[in-house]
């Protein structure tokens, strides 16, 4: 089998032997976004996702590395509004010579799941939501005024001049 005729499984399981046969493999390929629905807790929800992968034959093992790159949709931490985000996160996995099959989908979901618990700012000064009235910040300056922090507010009344 020829290195370049090699094609790459949709599902992202590879055959062992193949890599051995091939003393290794580097490729890539555009990845369903349909195949990570379900990984998120939050409404993140991923657009665009390409993976490069490169399998190293070592003595007693494969050593496989890969890197995701993509767009993804999520949500601002502070105001709640949905943009879109960039991402590239890298893996390194070892699988051993006697395994028949490397099952690249399973580490790539992993990956992608780390990447759900990052704070996601719309901007670096997203001002946020108003804690009273809820209105975003961002587009319009409420009169709200925050209630006191001070753990001595609730005494003022109690000392207050009559």
């Amino acid at each position: 089998m020829n290195y370049k005729d090699y094609e790459i499984p949709q599902d992202l399981v590879f055959n062992t032997r193949d890599i051995i046969d091939l003393h290794g493999l580097k490729c890539s390929s555009v990845l369903n976004p349909a195949d990570f629905t379900d990984i998120f807790n939050s409404p993140t929800k991923i657009k665009k996702i390409k993976i490069d992968l490169s399998f190293s034959v070592l003595s007693k093992e494969i050593l496989a590395q890969g890197k995701l790159s993509g767009v993804a949709q999520v949500e601002c931490s502070r105001c709640l509004k949905q943009f879109e985000r960039e991402f590239e996160e890298e893996f390194t996995q070892l699988y051993s010579l006697k395994e028949e099959i490397i099952d690249i989908m399973s580490i790539t979901k992993q990956t992608l799941a780390l990447l759900d618990n990052i704070q996601n700012l719309c901007s670096s000064s997203c001002k946020g939501l108003c804690s009273i009235c809820g209105c975003n910040k961002n587009e319009i300056e409420c009169d709200c005024k925050p209630p006191s922090t001070s753990p001595f507010a609730c005494l003022k009344d109690k000392f207050s001049k009559k």
